[in-house]
């Protein structure tokens, strides 16, 4: 779907989130004396009967129509983080592409507790690791990872890893100091060279969206950075319900994008299944870029399309045009 237009390329990037692999058959009785207990008890007394997988063939016939040059998923891809959810999860990322055309980054079910790397996230190797980090295997642990950056043509991707296991009854996701470091680094390298840059995140990077038990702890320490050196577009899950908001910079205003579950069928619009495709295309004065909901729609069984909106990513302003 990539194609010359009149100043640059056009590069379409569909996002989607939390699609909540779950297998809670699969505890094992060590399991209730953790998190995990609360996890399944979640699971089994609400969201068992709001989430429906067959949503992901839909989806994958419906991307395959689309045709995105690229596919980010920001996390939450398991619901206990049990090694069984990551491999099921992997026999899915497989069928939505290879590590070249889909990028992911972990949620705060992913490590719900402290976990084998071996039995969990080297499922997901491939999905993850930078474009410099040619020897995959090698990876022990998220902190030899994060940050990491992906470029595809002129887009640069950004993952950020905020999945640290927390406290009963909390969500919460930490980036870091040695991250942030990393990340401040890497923002700086990239600095001046004309590339779109997106951050990819699981939690929300600012304080004001979920409640502070499902917060980012380091929210105030990623936005210094953030105003510093500025990004084109930041993009998150976590919320389970569709987010469209913004953060000021002394760059300019970062638009801040949520997707809902990908696999929630929810009575309520705003939580119900839903995936972005961003038309990301190069002009005189910097970025265009047109923003289309693809919404699942259960009278047809099928998504549709929802809203859209354009963000005029001129120097210092930005449009959310319905």
């Amino acid at each position: 779907m990539t194609e010359d237009a009149t100043t640059g390329k056009r590069f379409v990037l569909a996002h989607l989130s939390d699609p909540h692999f779950a297998r809670v058959e699969h505890i094992q009785a060590g399991d209730l004396l953790t998190k995990r207990l609360l996890g399944y008890l979640r699971w089994k007394l609400k969201r068992q009967a709001e989430h429906n997988y067959e949503l992901l063939t839909i989806l994958g016939k419906d991307l395959q129509r689309r045709k995105p040059d690229h596919i980010v998923i920001t996390g939450d891809l398991t619901q206990l983080g049990l090694p069984v959810e990551f491999a099921i999860a992997r026999e899915w990322l497989q069928t939505v592409g290879t590590g070249r055309k889909v990028t992911i980054v972990p949620g705060n079910h992913d490590t719900y507790i402290k976990t084998d790397w071996h039995e969990t996230f080297t499922h997901w190797l491939e999905y993850m690791v930078a474009d410099t980090q040619v020897q995959a295997s090698a990876i022990t642990c998220m902190g030899e990872m994060f940050p990491t950056l992906r470029i595809r043509d002129r887009i640069a991707l950004i993952g950020i890893n905020t999945a640290q296991p927390s406290s009963l009854h909390l969500a919460t996701g930490t980036i870091g100091g040695e991250q942030l470091e990393k990340l401040e680094t890497l923002l700086q390298q990239l600095s001046g060279q004309g590339l779109f840059r997106i951050i990819l995140i699981h939690h929300p990077p600012v304080s004001n969206i979920v409640s502070w038990r499902k917060s980012l702890t380091d929210s105030a320490s990623l936005c210094k950075i953030l105003d510093k050196y500025g990004v084109e577009l930041i993009l998150f899950g976590h919320t389970h319900g569709k987010v469209c908001t913004s953060l000021d910079s002394s760059s300019g205003i970062i638009p801040l994008m949520g997707a809902p579950s990908v696999t929630s069928l929810s009575n309520k619009v705003e939580r119900r299944s839903c995936y972005y495709l961003y038309t990301i295309t190069s002009i005189t004065e910097g970025w265009k870029v047109h923003v289309q909901e693809r919404v699942f729609s259960p009278k047809k069984w099928c998504f549709v399309n929802g809203s859209e909106r354009d963000l005029s990513l001129c120097p210092g302003e930005i449009e959310f045009n319905r």
